[in-house]
């Protein structure tokens, strides 16, 4: 079975994943600290990284395409995690879900979690350089596959994260997936 986790920047997939992990004996791929540790063998943030390829569709499409090929690769037969935006296109059969938060709770989450790969010095500029994030993504995986990455329908389970603590939001997915898991 694959799980496959979408949303915003700073929404919580990664506590998510690993609480889901921890209780179901799952394997953990988070393809965007893939695409982050590339970034750092560059010497760029993401946000430089995005930047270079929002400029360069012809990079932007051989990057993804690459990532396209390997979540579409793997098994369904596996229990796996896939953390990743394009994951519920790549998994179709997978159990998808979206974290959604509010712009501001999550500019503070990202602030407050300060990653070597995507620092940032305020904010503001958290807030700024996550807004750009997400209409690059969305507006690249609109022009690469034709996929709104933001339409809500695409999803088995949506959950807006703002005012949710992590226990609350596990409690959530696990309930929804139990039920995923019964109807199959």
């Amino acid at each position: 079975m694959i799980i496959t986790l979408g949303g915003k920047c700073g929404a919580g997939k990664w506590t998510l994943a690993k609480k889901l992990a921890e209780k179901l004996w799952f394997t953990i791929i988070g393809i965007g600290d893939i695409k982050r540790e590339l970034a750092k063998e560059m010497w760029l943030t993401i946000a430089q990284r995005d930047e270079i390829w929002w400029n360069d569709p012809a990079k932007a499409q051989e990057f993804d395409l690459k990532f396209e090929d390997y979540q579409k690769s793997l098994s369904l037969d596996d229990n796996i995690i896939l953390d990743g935006r394009m994951a519920f296109w790549c998994q179709p059969k997978a159990f998808k879900i979206f974290l959604d938060v509010s712009d501001e709770e999550w500019a503070q989450r990202v602030f407050q979690a300060q990653r070597d790969s995507d620092a940032r010095h305020s904010l503001e500029e958290v807030l700024e350089t996550n807004k750009k994030r997400n209409f690059w993504h969305a507006e690249t995986y609109k022009k690469l596959y034709g996929v709104d990455i933001f339409d809500l329908s695409q999803y088995d389970l949506v959950i807006d994260t703002t005012e949710l603590t992590p226990d609350q939001i596990y409690e959530r997915v696990l309930q929804t997936f139990e039920v995923f898991i019964h109807d199959k």
